[in-house]
């Protein structure tokens, strides 16, 4: 069995290991054919020379992080010249990285040395461990300044490494340097996989004729800017390399009744593979992954459209599909057909779906606009979007993000790309409208030749009930948009953001400790607050539910703070000091209207097994002293809970589990927490898996609502709204993790994704429900009875089960087959049930 790699904190954990474009590219590079560590490796030389770095001492930078093989030993054991036997990333002679850093690895050789060559001993190809994009050497004399003399992975394969098959362990070794020094670093740039894993580092030494050339190679100069170019060229070739592999073994499974039809669109592809290697590459993050990337690479697609009309498509299609669903970038449409169907409460925001594919050999413009529906042919209550393919870090496009289209001269306006099928999203905002159901028509024009007009179905059913105004499950995304913000939230963004958040019901708010951090104690040892960062943050959020903030006095392992204001934790002088300090706070925030029990407060971020609980119960205890109305929230992340800390649960308002650990351990999650329920416990859910663009908008994030129905909790957050993973989320190439962001954020802009859609459906389900539940406890309070009232009762105790037990659903990837279905039919059930209790 290949074990997975795996990380120590659910954020972490939760991060989803692909197998990419990125190492489909890379496997053109080098080297693996081995199907177990222990087998031969085709292709590796022998030892060009005497090892100089054998028990020489070196440094490196970041420090080993992966878990299942960091120990003592990462400090000699690149230099024992031992290799480890069996899976290599879980052997104690191996070290490694979880990082997208670049690793430096800083070897002393004592004195200047000519240099012939280095090795790199490594492993990837499965469990998401990818090989490093560049492996680059450089030399000094002084440890000063640093010459850039080679990159191993391309001289690797210019010497013959063999080409990969699966999992293997690859000594990457090369003797065609020509330098000198006496330093000598070794930056890996890790690929797509953000895994550096080695177990041997070895320099070969070179004539000493050598000592009095010239070291060769250039300044080393910006290690980052350069690891930054170098990853978003090879982004680039990787999406190249599996677009064409993906368009070649589509005509290559087509039934085609005429072979020089295949052959002619093999040989565009091969051409237009040719053209690819030739086209110049972006050296800098000026560029949105947006598909295709150039004309080069729009003639792939171009092949495909060709090969759609020799299996008989039409110059286009039109056909509703499920808007939660993926779609894969080749592959046959289906004929035009469909209809969609939105059911709404007034005042809900709904969405639907609609592809378009051009199999012309040229774009074509289309107009859509409706008939027969209120509001003309543009209503206001209709939103339309157009869905770009977009790459994501993991080499996997996808249709997620949603920027708008304006109405203008009575349509919309959408251009399809010959092969590249072009998604259009409706999103229904349901005011204004009359209740009852209407039936009208999207029509689909265009004036390019042959290209009929189409027209698909579209029924609206209104429903005479009214969306609160403040709806009742807690939403949060550890959002951070006080002080500066964090994460990608920018002064440039930060007013669309809170925005974009609001309109999606987003109304727990949560903020970094800065907002009660800012005080401190006078000589009198009376406290002073400085409240503008508060306030400024409250003015961003008047009508949220709940305001939460992350003290950060550690998380997972890492030790809990042990001060506060030059007292001590655990002394009578400590519990003053922070009973002061709580309650000048819940003082001020009265006076904006904030009740105590709107503040809830996470000391110590998921504690596991070997977190200082004690220390974590001393600060809650401290707080409850003086302000007990205050919520200790916590996200434990126990794997068997039942075996954490009791006094800690005891003590803490709200646990917040993780939920795909839950899905995971269902049995011992649903025993443990339904007891710390019924024990006066608040429930709620979060979610911290990545990267976000890969997980299943429905089955992740709607249905975390529908989950917290059934345990009967109150909130649902997900890691994190502004966590971009540091870069444009059109660029999603330079993220350094995750990214987690449900949407596309870039410094100076917020654009709408589906991911977060979902998360504003999922608690517009959830209001459906509380409805439901209002509207039955009133009809019994009446003395009503009879099949409506049975029907809604049933429906309040089997609906989210119904949803949550459908197949695949406990899944969490996106292109993980799942009828995404139920949660709207079930829910249809429900709005019909309100309208009979009414």
């Amino acid at each position: 069995m290949i074990i997975k790699p795996k990380q120590s904190s659910a954020r972490c954990n939760n991060i989803l290991q692909f197998t990419t474009s990125s190492a489909i590219f890379l496997a053109l590079i080098f080297a693996i054919t081995a199907t177990s560590a222990s087998a031969d490796q085709p292709g590796s030389k022998s030892s060009p020379g005497k090892n100089i770095a054998l028990g020489k001492k070196y440094t490196f930078s970041p420090k080993p992080t992966y878990q299942y093989c960091t120990d003592p030993g990462d400090t000699t054991q690149l230099t024992d010249g031992q290799l480890t036997d069996g899976y290599f990333w879980v052997q104690k002679g191996c070290v490694g990285w979880h990082t997208k850093d670049v690793v430096t690895i800083t070897f002393d050789l004592g004195h200047v040395e000519p240099i012939s060559g280095v090795s790199f001993r490594t492993a990837a190809g499965a469990a998401g461990v990818t090989w490093p994009a560049a492996i680059e050497i450089a030399v000094s004399d002084d440890g000063k300044n640093y010459r850039l003399v080679g990159e191993l992975v391309e001289l690797a394969f210019q010497q013959g490494i063999s080409r990969p098959t699966g999992y293997g362990v690859r000594q990457l070794i090369t003797d065609q340097l020509h330098t000198r020094g006496r330093i000598v670093k070794i930056l890996v740039m890790p690929s797509s996989g953000c895994y550096v894993f080695c177990d041997e580092i070895e320099i070969f030494r070179g004539p000493n004729k050598w000592l009095e050339d010239d070291p060769g190679g250039r300044p080393l100069g910006d290690i980052n800017k350069r690891a930054a170019s170098i990853k978003i060229k090879n982004a680039f070739r990787s999406r190249y390399a599996a677009d064409v592999a993906a368009a070649r073994q589509a005509v290559d499974a087509a039934k085609l009744s005429d072979a020089s039809v295949k052959q002619a669109l093999l040989k565009r592809i091969a051409d237009a593979e040719k053209g690819l290697r030739e086209s110049t590459l972006p050296e800098n993050e000026s560029f949105r992954a947006i598909l295709p990337f150039n004309k080069v690479h729009a003639e792939l697609f171009a092949v495909q459209a060709a090969l759609w009309k020799a299996q008989g498509r039409p110059p286009l299609t039109a056909t509703a599909v499920n808007p939660w669903d993926p779609s894969e970038l080749f592959t046959t449409p289906p004929p035009s057909g469909g209809r969609i169907e939105l059911h709404a409460i007034r005042g809900e925001y709904r969405a639907a779906a609609l592809n378009l594919a051009n199999s012309l050999d040229r774009p074509i413009t289309v107009r859509l606009s409706i008939k027969g529906l209120p509001g003309g042919a543009t209503p206001e209550y209709l939103t339309v979007s157009e869905v770009p393919w977009t790459d994501t870090g993991e080499g996997r496009p996808v249709m997620a993000a949603l920027p708008e289209v304006e109405a203008a001269g009575g349509c919309w306006t959408i251009k399809v790309l010959p092969g590249l099928v072009r998604q259009v999203w409706f999103t229904l905002h349901a005011k204004n409208i009359p209740h009852g159901r209407h039936q009208g028509q999207i029509l689909i024009e265009s004036d390019s030749s042959g290209v009929e007009t189409m027209k698909t179905p579209l029924a609206l059913t209104i429903y005479p009930v009214d969306l609160p105004k403040e709806t009742t499950l807690e939403v949060g995304g550890w959002s951070y948009t006080n002080g500066s913000g964090s994460y990608g939230i920018t002064p440039e963004n930060r007013r669309a953001f809170l925005r974009h958040l609001q309109d999606r019901f987003v109304n727990a708010p949560w903020a970094n400790n800065g907002v009660l951090m800012s005080f401190k104690f006078n000589d009198k040892g009376k406290i002073e607050l400085d409240t503008r960062q508060m306030d400024a943050w409250l003015a961003q959020w008047p009508n949220a539910r709940q305001y939460y903030v992350f003290m950060s006095l550690g998380g997972g392992t890492k030790p809990v703070r042990q001060t506060f204001a030059g007292t001590k934790l655990g002394t009578p002088e400590f519990d003053l000091r922070v009973g002061a300090w709580i309650t000048a706070w819940v003082e001020h925030l009265k006076t904006k209207g904030i009740q105590p029990h709107q503040l809830g407060i996470l000391f110590f971020d998921e504690p596991t097994y070997e977190s200082d609980a004690a220390s974590i119960i001393k600060w809650i205890k401290a707080v409850k002293a003086a302000q007990p109305g205050v919520k200790s929230w916590i996200d434990p992340i126990y794997k068997n809970p039942s075996k954490g800390s009791a006094q800690l649960m005891a003590i803490c308002d709200t646990l917040c589990p993780n939920r795909p650990m839950w899905l995971t351990h269902k049995k011992s999650f649903e025993k443990f927490y339904g007891d710390q329920k019924r024990q006066g416990r608040e429930l709620q859910f979060y979610s911290c898996s990545g990267p976000a663009r890969l997980l299943d908008p429905y089955a992740y994030y709607r249905l975390q609502a529908w989950h917290c129905w059934k345990i009967g909790g109150t909130g649902s957050f997900f890691w994190a709204f502004g966590d971009n993973g540091r870069a444009s989320s059109w660029t999603p190439y330079m993220s350094v993790h995750g990214p987690f962001t449900p949407l596309y954020l870039d410094k100076n802009s917020v654009t709408a994704g589906k991911h977060m859609e979902a998360i504003r459906e999922s608690v517009e389900d959830f209001e459906t429900l509380m409805i439901l539940e209002k509207i039955l406890k009133q009809a019994k309070a009446d003395g009503r009875k009879g099949s409506a009232v049975e029907t809604a009762q049933q429906l309040l105790e089997t609906a989210a089960g119904e949803v949550l037990d459908a197949e695949n659903v406990d899944k969490i990837r996106w292109h993980i087959q799942k009828n995404r279905d139920t949660a709207d039919h079930v829910r249809v059930k429900i709005l019909k049930a309100i309208v009979d209790l009414q």
